[in-house]
């Protein structure tokens, strides 16, 4: 199997396991306990440390709601033309998370005034992997470390949400440096939560 195949094998498993998890009714009236699902596309803007260049990137996520103001979830991403120094290869990865809503936050209530706004920041890990040319000439197929990000919903229905993100990797494990994303797209949510 080609470098390229499997890669582009390894963007299709990654976004298959975001899928995976299952649906479930939320408990009773809580509010609690809701789960979605989303995809979104945008850019992979990669920082200092490594030698690829812009992409485009397309996600997809699930996740379920804690209760009403935090939830957590995992995503599968997948950057199929990323352009480094020696040559073109596709970069995927997966990562967990949580989102915390700024929305029940007496003072980010008053500040924006819309309840269809939603700030929110998100905290997790990640890794992503690659062709060999991609973090580190020729040493490195894989970088993982923390991710940290902020972004906003605005609740379109009370079950279809439009979702901005934008977030930070910090590749600990290689000398990848920071890889940075901004992606928009839909929420689907049901059985509560995230309101």
């Amino acid at each position: 199997m080609s470098g390229t195949a499997r890669n582009l094998l390894a963007c299709v498993l990654a976004a298959l396991a975001a899928w995976s998890m299952p649906a479930a009714e939320a408990p009773g009236e809580d509010e609690s306990g809701g789960w979605y699902v989303g995809a979104a596309g945008g850019l992979l803007l990669p920082g200092c440390g490594n030698s690829l260049r812009r992409a485009a990137e397309v996600s997809v996520r699930a996740g379920r709601y804690l209760d009403e103001y935090v939830a957590v979830e995992l995503e599968g991403a997948c950057a199929p033309n990323v352009c480094s120094r020696d040559g073109n290869g596709a970069l995927s990865g997966v990562a967990a998370r949580g989102v915390f809503h700024l929305s029940g936050i007496d003072f980010y209530d008053n500040l924006f005034g819309c309840e269809r706004f939603d700030p929110f920041v998100t905290f997790g890990a990640a890794t992503r992997f690659g062709p060999r040319h991609a973090f580190a000439d020729g040493s490195h197929r894989t970088s993982t470390g923390p991710v940290a990000g902020f972004g906003a919903f605005y609740h379109l229905t009370d079950s279809l949400d439009l979702r901005v993100d934008a977030q930070a990797m910090l590749g600990a494990d290689s000398p990848c440096g920071l890889l940075f994303s901004a992606v928009a797209g839909l929420q689907w949510n049901f059985g509560g939560g995230g309101e």
